[in-house]
């Protein structure tokens, strides 16, 4: 059985190593973040329910440079209104999981102050039910095509239906509320 000399043994080695890893560190995050941000098609019931829906901003969510998720707000009319339809399209960058996306949720939805204990539950229960796990390039649709009701589709299917009149909002919330946790994202969505 052979071992693993240290890297101490190998002086030459090491600054070149040292420099590879920087020029890894630093053109990554830009390799992986720079794919396009051009929204895939609504799914059909979502445009024949909601006539002249459109993308009104779209963003990107990375962390170290790596792309976590792509959104898009879509409305009718030329600007975001809670009264009118609309639907936030998220685009996963990675494989990520249904409790994940669900404690997230509640921990912005928590830190916004978005509801009381009773409700957030409430909330929770309903999200994962909404919710599936995620591999990258998979698309989720959350469309609230009246105040009162809150419609999930996974890649173009329909994933659930909430006759809550305040899940959606708490929802949209994640994302377009003004102390939302990521302001160049929510300023990307509304098109500030």
């Amino acid at each position: 059985m052979t071992t693993a000399r240290p890297l101490t043994n190998y002086p030459r080695l090491r600054p070149r190593l040292a420099s590879a890893v920087v020029a890894l560190i630093l053109i990554t995050p830009f390799a992986l973040a720079a794919q396009p941000l051009t929204a895939k098609p609504l799914p059909a019931p979502v445009q024949s329910q909601a006539p002249g829906i459109r993308p009104l901003g779209r963003g990107r969510q990375t962390v170290w440079g790596i792309r976590v998720y792509d959104a898009t707000l879509w409305v009718v009319g030329d600007r975001f209104t809670p009264v009118q339809p609309h639907a936030l399209d998220v685009e996963s960058g990675r494989s990520v999981s249904a409790d994940t996306m669900v404690n997230n949720a509640m921990d912005e939805m928590r830190r916004l102050k978005l509801g009381d204990a009773s409700q957030l539950a409430s909330w929770r229960l309903e999200m994962r039910r909404l919710i599936p796990n995620l591999n990258s390039g998979d698309q989720v649709v959350v469309f609230c095509p009246s105040e009162e009701k809150t419609l999930t589709y996974y890649n173009g299917r329909i994933q659930g239906e909430v006759d809550d009149a305040t899940l959606c909002s708490a929802i949209m919330n994640i994302w377009l509320h003004p102390a939302s946790q990521n302001q160049a994202l929510r300023k990307s969505l509304l098109a500030h």
